[in-house]
């Protein structure tokens, strides 16, 4: 494996690790994270207890940063941001281009200061997070017809032009605004993301994905909202047909050669039975999908989230209600309890494409033949200090030997969860 590829996935899985000594959430040891999001613009006190992964609500997007021209508040991104470099979190960041969620003023703005204004978002927002490793680019931009997109580009804004355009829908726009990002985020995980995805409009985010791949966009990932996955229409309420999910998520695979990420997963429903049945089908598929690279579900407490049943039942998608676990919650524990150390998935998709080479996907993150391992570390009194993972034992030793996390020196123990093969580190600092 090169250095430069070694170093994107080493980036990005020691990231979502939190280091080398996460032990957070209910997937800790599992193959690939499993997040969440804020509640009410705070991180709750026992979030480590369930998610190792966290994405930004509102609290980044650029209408809560820059109100006013040219004065940007980071006050409320700090706090999350901040929270998650304390809790060795994987942290990512929602959204650079939007075609909502943008300040008042841009209305204003002719195309040519339009530019200067995403620009100087772009810079703002880089010179504060140089080191983000995962980004929501551009959210919601797939075009259902002409002139018509799943959020407001181009309506009351000049976003489109000033990125470069979209002729019929070459997506110019959208290729310019990750090519903006890779030159102030060389390293980051930069991520398309959209809704409808799944079941309506899937056609749109597969055209769009590839559309930007042929222009040359350094999309690593695809982000899949995870709100339309229960059925609709006048019959009764319930999970998308299992067998119909698994079609439309290979189909999806086979189009675009990208990794995936579930970013936004609910399931809106007061009926306990069919929120745990949408959840044991879909979470156990998402994680048993090798191209699949996380979860992230879209709020957890029960009142406090996006999605409403009723004009009674507001927040329905929460799985925590009244500080007691639905059912749904309960299978999660579950299901990650019987999990650990489970390497077949990646978190970070590694299998070749069928017809690639491992070089083949035009984006920063390249596929690999090789299988990610766990490795606990122990001190010389065999004390388990945490778990790190990587390819070999080799790799995991060179990690631990540069983690900031080790300030003693010493003789430390790895050994592999899955082979049981053990090596002794020095390290001397």
């Amino acid at each position: 494996m090169s250095s430069k590829i070694l170093k994107i996935l080493s980036i990005a899985l020691l990231s979502a690790y939190g280091s080398i000594f996460a032990g957070q959430g209910l997937a800790d040891g599992a193959a690939k994270f499993l997040g969440n999001i804020p509640v009410e613009e705070a991180v709750p006190s026992d979030f480590t207890e369930y998610w190792n992964q966290i994405t930004s609500n509102d609290e980044c997007v650029w209408a809560q940063v820059e109100k006013n021209r040219g004065e940007y508040d980071f006050s409320k991104c700090d706090a999350i941001y901040n929270w998650a470099k304390e809790n060795k979190v994987l942290f990512k960041f929602r959204t650079l281009v939007w075609g909502s969620q943008y300040p008042g003023w841009v209305s204003k703005l002719n195309v040519e200061e339009t530019k200067a204004a995403i620009t100087a978002w772009f810079d703002a927002v880089a010179e504060h997070y140089p080191d983000l490793e995962m980004i929501d680019v551009v959210t919601e931009a797939g075009r259902s017809s002409k002139n018509q997109y799943h959020s407001g580009f181009g309506i009351n804004n000049h976003f489109i032009e000033a990125l470069g355009g979209d002729n019929d829908g070459d997506y110019n726009f959208v290729t310019t605004a990750f090519k903006m990002a890779r030159e102030r985020w060389p390293d980051a995980i930069l991520i398309y993301n959209d809704y409808n995805t799944f079941q309506w409009q899937r056609d749109i985010g597969i055209n769009l994905i590839n559309t930007i791949k042929k222009n040359g966009a350094p999309v690593d990932g695809y982000g899949l909202q995870g709100h339309d996955l229960m059925t609709t229409g006048s019959g009764p309420q319930n999970c998308l047909n299992l067998d119909i999910l698994k079609k439309y998520l290979q189909e999806i695979i086979d189009s675009t050669q990208m990794p995936l990420y579930i970013t936004e997963y609910d399931i809106a429903t007061i009926n306990d039975n069919i929120q745990e049945t949408c959840y044991s089908e879909q979470i156990s598929l998402f994680m048993e999908n090798e191209y699949i690279a996380g979860i992230t579900l879209w709020g957890y407490i029960y009142g406090k989230t996006w999605q409403n049943c009723s004009t009674i039942e507001t927040g329905c998608s929460g799985i925590i209600k009244d500080g007691v676990d639905r059912s749904a919650m309960t299978w999660l524990k579950q299901y990650f309890a019987e999990h650990k150390a489970d390497t077949k998935n990646k978190w970070m998709p590694t299998s070749v494409f069928p017809g690639d080479s491992p070089d083949a996907i035009n984006s920063k993150v390249r596929l690999q033949k090789n299988t990610l391992q766990s490795y606990d570390v122990f001190d010389v009194n065999g004390v388990r200090l945490g778990r790190l993972r990587a390819y070999t034992i080799d790799e995991a030793a060179a990690a631990l030997k540069s983690s900031s996390d080790i300030r003693c020196k010493g003789v430390y123990l790895l050994r592999s969860v899955k082979e049981r093969n053990a090596k002794i580190v020095r390290i001397q600092q």
